[in-house]
């Protein structure tokens, strides 16, 4: 619907409500009821997105399933951060791994399965990286900073390409209005940013938005490591475990773009890190030794230009820079640890095991879209896209040499050609894609999205992604939808450092394949002024799927069938109550074995409960369920435990003076017990062992207050 089309609605809607009042003033004529059901007609009509075709649509009218989170409404429920936001999309389960990594596990899909399953976008550009297919500094961002993220459940490489294949990730950042935050919580958690944005009826303006926050860490214990208890009597004395985990982390950002006429700038600066938390190889770090181990930062520069080429077609240019930096420095074995050296004799390392990397890379892009509305009742997306990665600086420094495993002091920096498995310099990719989309309407009911995006990589071969989509609007309030889709995730640079490409020989794994995803859909909406009621059933064929062995390989296993449904409403009570809730149900089953995939839970839910007395007081509680997860094949341990976890919080505006508005809330009210699953790891003799027998325990309860001025 076009901005001229809700300008008209919206008189429509004023109209009408002012016409049943008997023609006096809206303001003191309409009821409170009215007036709330005004309000969200107007939600409904203004709630579009271009991230499933990439023209702008109402969110229900698009193809597949997405979901809008708003970032004031975001702060309202206590959330911190975009990663925290996203346990409110049904299906979405956020988690972290052992050193802290977030992960977004979309449909069941978890554990191993988890890195790279979603395209990361900010303000519509590529974040992930090509070493990890990550990018944890925009999941670290402030909400404070995000004006709306924008979630697509299910795939969408048709349009995104690489890595869009549980799902896409949208985060928009704000660009109007002027405030500064400040933000208190326990463990010593403190955050800070601002934003301001300005404009002029030409066109012309811009905005720039800062923001950070440092936790010096809850330091939960972390119960038994893989090296305590082991086979090897010694080392449970050595273990460092239980102990506190090193939980420390820290992001900030620095975002800016100005606008004129039909030219676009943009700049982004964010870095997060963190430590090594549980442990890189899942054995916990000396307690002195707490800081940060592991650092990413993004750089990226945009320039982008629209031009009107005829009254029915339209263009986009857009070319950008994007500079990615990974860092580490970390302990992987205690001070005094003792193995075995090639020759089988005992070795003891004084310092521990210790390795530091580093890893740079930059991403060249550039595309031309072209928008042609000439043939009636058809919308045409044509794209074509060019893009180059190149690895920079990258290497180890151990102070053990992987060869003869004898301690190296000082440490030295070594590479491929001493047979350290790691991305090499000379590693590069070139991506060449073409994107061809239809939009037909087939009457005013019925909408039908065909599409298909071909990707030809340099170093694995090429891929197409088709989609068809159908969107049937039976009346104002009913809507179904249906789609089939696919998608893929190339293998990324860490994954193939250790393939046969380029890892040592003692090492190597076959060539690896990009994994494959085919879904298909069905959608019914229902909307009205005060309901919001969506079903969903879905179901998808995973393929090739990327593990980790757990011994220095990457290998393609057999996919995984999973098939689920779920359900949201959203119903106002009155002017001043809101409940809002959604359930995931997914059944997985590996397909060489049957079993349920592992990491990742079966049943998810939220229940959020709203009230406001007045437009300047609201108060939200909301109920976080999340169902056990299953253990890998091989691993004896019964289901890990669901959860559940109640946050509350408190907003008051224009208090405590005009402009300034006031939060506070708890975390994790009852103080539950929140445990991400732990997957087996190999013991020094090889064998497989739980890595942490009692699971990755989370912070418990935390109160915060936060202060924000608008001026």
């Amino acid at each position: 619907m076009t901005s001229n089309a809700i300008a008209a609605a919206r008189i429509a809607l004023i109209t009408m409500l002012g016409l049943c009042s008997g023609g006096t003033a809206l303001a003191s004529e309409v009821s409170a009821e009215d007036g709330e059901a005004l309000r969200n007609l107007l939600e409904v009509l203004e709630e579009q997105t271009e991230i499933a075709t990439r023209t702008r649509l109402n969110a229900d009218y698009v193809p597949g399933l997405v979901t809008v989170l708003h970032g004031d409404e975001m702060a309202s429920l206590g959330v911190r951060t975009v990663w925290d936001a996203l346990r409110m999309v049904p299906g979405v389960e956020p988690s972290t791994d052992q050193i802290g990594g977030r992960q977004t596990l979309v449909r069941g899909v978890g554990g191993s399965f988890a890195s790279g399953n979603m395209k990361i976008l900010l303000n519509g550009r590529a974040m992930n990286s090509a070493l990890s297919a990550n990018a944890n500094p925009v999941l670290n961002m402030p909400i404070e900073q995000v004006e709306s993220i924008e979630v697509v459940r299910g795939p969408g490489s048709a349009v995104h390409g690489e890595y869009a294949y549980a799902g896409v990730l949208n985060v928009i950042t704000r660009k109007q209005g002027r405030a500064v935050f400040v933000r208190a919580a326990e463990y010593d958690s403190y955050a800070i940013g601002g934003y301001a944005g300005w404009g002029e009826a030409q066109g012309a303006g811009g905005s720039i938005s800062l923001g950070g926050w440092h936790g010096a860490g809850a330091g939960v214990d972390s119960g038994r490591d893989a090296l305590y208890g082991g086979n090897n009597a010694p080392q449970s004395v050595l273990s460092n475990a239980p102990g506190p985990v090193d939980d420390e982390m820290e992001q900030r950002s620095f975002l800016a773009d100005i606008s004129g006429g039909p030219l676009s700038l943009s700049f982004s600066y964010l870095e997060d890190g963190n430590g090594d938390h549980f442990g890189t190889i899942n054995v916990l770090d000396d307690a002195e030794a707490r800081g940060v181990d592991y650092r990413n930062r993004i750089l990226m520069l945009n320039a982008s230009g629209d031009w009107m080429l005829a009254p029915d077609l339209s263009t986009t240019v857009s070319l950008g820079w994007q500079y990615y930096e990974n860092h580490f420095d970390i302990r992987l074995l205690p001070n005094g640890f003792t193995w075995l050296n090639a020759a089988f004799q005992p070795t003891v390392l004084p310092n521990g095991y210790v390795s530091e990397g580093h890893y740079e890379e930059q991403r060249l892009s550039s595309e031309v879209a072209l928008r042609w509305e000439g043939w009636e009742d058809h919308r045409w997306l044509a794209a074509v896209a060019f893009g180059k990665i190149l690895v920079g600086d990258s290497w180890q420094r151990n102070n053990v040499h992987p060869q003869t495993l004898e301690p190296v002091e000082p440490p030295i920096r070594l590479g491929l050609e001493e047979g350290v498995p790691w991305v090499s310099e000379d590693r590069s990719r070139r991506i060449a894609s073409l994107t061809l989309q239809d939009e037909y309407r087939v009457n005013d009911d019925v909408t039908v999205t065909a599409g298909v995006r071909y990707d030809d990589y340099s170093d694995f071969g090429d891929n197409t992604s088709p989609r068809l989509a159908a969107v049937w609007r039976i009346d104002r309030r009913h809507v179904l939808k249906a789609q089939y889709a696919e998608a893929f995730r190339p293998p990324t640079f860490y994954e193939t450092a250790f393939s046969s490409e380029q890892a040592p020989a003692r090492s190597r794994t076959a060539k690896l394949e990009p994994e494959t995803i085919r879904s298909k859909e069905l959608a019914y909406i229902y909307k009205s002024a005060l309901t919001d009621f969506r079903a969903t059933a879905f179901r998808s064929d995973l393929a090739e799927l990327i593990v980790d062995t757990g011994i220095l390989g990457f290998v393609n296993v057999p996919g995984i069938d999973l098939a689920g449904v779920e359900l949201e409403i959203g119903q106002r009570i009155g002017p001043k109550f809101r409940i809002d809730a959604n359930l995931t149900l997914v059944d997985t089953e590996q397909g060489d074995s049957g079993a349920t995939a592992a990491g990742a839970a079966e049943r998810l839910a939220n229940v959020i409960l709203r009230y406001s007395p007045r437009s300047s007081r609201s108060y939200a509680m909301w109920l976080r369920h999340v169902g056990e997860r299953a253990r890998e094949p091989g691993d004896s341990r019964p289901a890990l435990d669901g959860y559940e976890t109640v946050d509350l919080t408190a907003s008051l505006a224009d208090w405590p003076a005009r402009g300034t508005s006031l939060r506070v809330g708890v975390n994790n009210l009852f103080d539950r017990d929140v445990r991400y699953p732990a997957f087996l790891t190999l013991d020094v003799l090889g064998q497989p062992i739980a890595s942490y027998p009692e699971d990755y325990p989370q912070p418990g309860r935390s109160a915060w207050v936060q202060l924000q001025v608008a001026f």
